[in-house]
Parts: C-alpha cells; sequence; structure tokens
C-alpha cells in the first residue's frame, strides 16, 4: 500500500445537486516517498493557485454551478495542503472505483 501522504485527494460532495454528484481531484504519482509527496503538493499548490485566479477573475464566464464545485474543491484542495496535512485515505464509492480502475491501481488505499 502506498503512503497516504505521497498523494493529494481533494473531494467534495456538491450541495443542491443530485446525489452522488461529487467535485474530486486526485493527485497520486504511484510511488510513497517524501521527494513525491512534496512534488505532489507542489502540483496541488499550482492547480489551487489557478483555480482562485479563475474564481477571482469577474471575467471568467462559469456557470453557477461550475463556479460553486471549483470554490468547493478550493476549499478542500486548500486544506489538504496547508500545514502539510497528511491525506486520509478516502472509502467512499468513488475513491474504491479510481483506485479499482488501471489507472488508479497502487494509488492510497489500494491493499495490492
Amino acid at each position: 500500500m502506498c503512503d497516504p501522504s505521497a498523494a493529494v485527494v481533494a473531494e467534495v460532495e456538491l450541495c443542491g445537486a443530485p446525489p452522488g454528484r461529487t467535485a474530486r481531484l486526485v493527485l497520486d504519482l504511484g510511488y510513497a516517498d517524501a521527494e513525491v509527496a512534496a512534488v505532489a503538493r507542489d502540483l496541488a499548490r499550482g492547480v489551487l493557485s489557478q483555480v482562485e485566479a479563475m474564481l477571482a477573475d469577474p471575467a471568467t464566464a462559469l456557470p453557477a454551478e461550475a463556479r460553486a464545485a471549483l470554490a468547493a474543491l478550493a476549499d478542500a484542495l486548500r486544506g489538504q495542503i496547508s500545514g502539510g496535512a497528511t491525506v486520509t485515505a478516502l472509502d467512499t464509492p468513488p475513491a474504491r472505483a479510481w483506485r479499482a480502475h488501471r489507472a488508479g491501481q497502487g494509488s492510497v488505499g489500494d491493499p495490492g
């Protein structure tokens, strides 16, 4: 199993959306060591910076639902990368499906 702190996972249920609608961002480079974890956090910071810039720019034309999803995802992402927070392996149906998918094999919480 990979070290959960080597991946950055931000996942939020969307308020007002049909059940099961979830915004998620997974940065899992497939290796569990301090250097790879630092790279994943750096990538997450870059994504967060871009999302914050889009949300702050009044010229960004986004539907209200997309803006709300991005804002919620940014909040979750900010919580994952601020202060070196550790990532808890998610045990939700989407997370399990991701780990079962070929692209997610070897991801956080994968017993194989």
